[in-house]
């Protein structure tokens, strides 16, 4: 199972942090994005509402699985925020 994590680096510490996982349970099923803490859910949403690009530039959403996985790392490179694949 490919699990891609979204990290974020605290302005205060300069602490990296998980700020959810994001994996598909059931292959050739959606992806699941799970906060590490649920108040975070808002802040996920603003994040991941409007779909991730792929290498193509077609814009991926949950529903599109593994795909959608595998596009964030490149969609989400900041140096505050990022995407990470997890083993």
């Amino acid at each position: 199972m490919i699990v891609v994590e979204l990290r974020r680096r605290v302005a205060d510490t300069a602490a990296v942090e998980a700020i959810a996982r994001v994996f598909v349970p059931v292959p050739g099923g959606p992806a699941v994005i799970e906060p590490v803490d649920p108040s975070e859910l808002p802040v996920l949403d603003v994040i991941l509402g409007d779909g991730v690009p792929d290498e193509r530039g077609a814009t991926l959403w949950p529903q599109d699985g593994e795909a959608y996985v595998l596009a964030l790392p490149g969609a989400l490179r900041g140096s505050r925020l990022w995407a990470e694949r997890v083993p």
